[in-house]
């Protein structure tokens, strides 16, 4: 685990780990959800997640990372909706 945070709803819990994906578990620690991030640069791999942090609104969450880039995503307010930069 590089990385993990608490939604301000406590309603989400985003984990990310060395192979640069995010995981979001429930409230009550089920897994309900996934995504790969994104390098600040096509192709690179060599980057890991230093950081995270949700929205007021729990509906976004912001990503650092250790090749210089952050990235907000939009989650949606629905498990399973699409993620999107």
């Amino acid at each position: 685990i590089s990385s993990m945070c608490w939604s301000p709803d406590s309603k989400r819990l985003a984990v990310s780990t060395a192979d640069r994906v995010v995981q979001l578990y429930d409230e009550f620690g089920e897994k309900k959800d996934r995504f790969g991030t994104r390098p600040a640069e096509k192709g690179a791999k060599s980057y890991v997640v230093r950081a995270m942090a949700f929205s007021n609104d729990s509906l976004k969450l912001a990503i650092a990372q250790s090749d210089n880039a952050i990235f907000v995503y939009k989650l949606g307010s629905e498990w399973k909706e699409r993620k999107s930069i």
